[in-house]
């Protein structure tokens, strides 16, 4: 797991400069995650872990502050999306928040990013992991898994 931080929302690990046409999928400590990062050696926290709910998601990003939340919600077993973007415009951060089959507002959701900053990501995962527990951000060009709990 990563100690402590360089910078305030900036997440050891993760390669400055990273590309931002990254997909980022998360994932609890489930007990598959958690024998797939014993077999890498990477070290995770022993609380118990979820995939957050949709009224947890939604209340996360409504919260938000300093950006602009779009939601593409189309209803239950549907595509959910929330687009995030600064309010400071083309040179702040964004990203896309996306749940393949949304099933409902107090279901576990299966979510993931497309694309967009990391040090946003990171700060959406860590409020989601306040209620779900510590949650893994894998990226999809390679690199190791990040451990996001509140504490980091």
């Amino acid at each position: 797991m990563p100690k402590g931080k360089s910078k305030p929302d900036e997440v050891p690990g993760l390669k400055r400069g990273m590309p931002m046409g990254v997909l980022w999928t998360v994932w609890p400590l489930d007990d598959q995650m958690k024998s797939w990062l014993d077999s890498t050696g990477i070290k995770y926290p022993k609380e118990p872990s979820r995939f957050p709910t949709g009224r947890e998601i939604k209340d996360v990003v409504r919260g938000l502050v300093g950006f602009n939340v779009e939601i593409n919600d189309n209803g239950v077993d549907s595509y959910w999306q929330a687009s995030i973007v600064s309010k400071q415009g083309g040179t702040g951060e964004w990203t896309l928040l996306n749940i393949t089959e949304y099933s409902g507002d107090d279901a576990e959701q299966k979510l993931w990013f497309e694309k967009g900053w990391e040090s946003l990501i990171t700060s959406i995962l860590r409020e989601l992991s306040k209620h779900s527990g510590p949650l893994v951000l894998i990226p999809d060009v390679g690199g190791d898994p990040i451990i996001i709990s509140n504490e980091t």
